[in-house]
């Protein structure tokens, strides 16, 4: 199949795909770049750098923040502290979940959610060297005992992370009291 052109038409060289520029004719369509906050959707929720924040921003985390919501203790989370926040990652709940026979949803209403993320939660900016060799009481009104890295035989992931109202342990289980 041959094309003809006649000497009034003219050659407009078509944009490639990933162009930004698309013509139409007289029409020259030109895509704006929209810029979005970081991380989420737009019209999401944005979080502050306290403790809740920053366990709410990470990804491995996200059931330990829907653990502080549903059990009420985001205020404390949020609040101007200081607080220190032993935080179990995604991968601990699932481990508790198996441990006491519940889905990841059924556990989050579980009326043990309230008690389970208070014991997590101790008032002072405590880091890892401060709390060493020592018995604390948690906002569920549960001692808990830091020795060895461990704290109740948990170990640490990472310590020390500041935050604006406190300092975030990482755990890699949950704490039993």
């Amino acid at each position: 199949m041959a094309f003809a052109l006649s000497k009034t038409a003219s050659l407009v060289a078509t944009p490639k795909a990933s162009s930004k520029i698309a013509r139409r004719g007289a029409v020259v369509v030109r895509a704006e770049k929209v810029a979005h906050g970081k991380g989420g959707e737009e019209g999401g929720r944005s979080f502050a750098n306290d403790a809740f924040g920053m366990v709410a921003k990470n990804a491995n985390y996200g059931l330990f923040a829907a653990a502080v919501t549903k059990g009420g203790h985001e205020g404390t989370m949020t609040s101007p502290g200081p607080i220190t926040v032993f935080c179990p990652n995604d991968d601990a709940f699932g481990d508790l979940c198996q441990k006491i026979g519940v889905s990841k949803m059924d556990l989050m209403n579980d009326p043990r959610i309230p008690a389970i993320v208070g014991t997590h939660i101790v008032q002072g900016a405590l880091t890892l060297a401060d709390m060493e060799g020592k018995t604390l009481t948690t906002m569920a009104g549960n001692s808990i005992t830091v020795s060895g890295g461990a704290v109740n035989g948990v170990s640490f992931k990472k310590n020390d992370i500041k935050v604006d109202n406190g300092i975030v342990h990482a755990v890699n289980a949950v704490i039993s009291p």
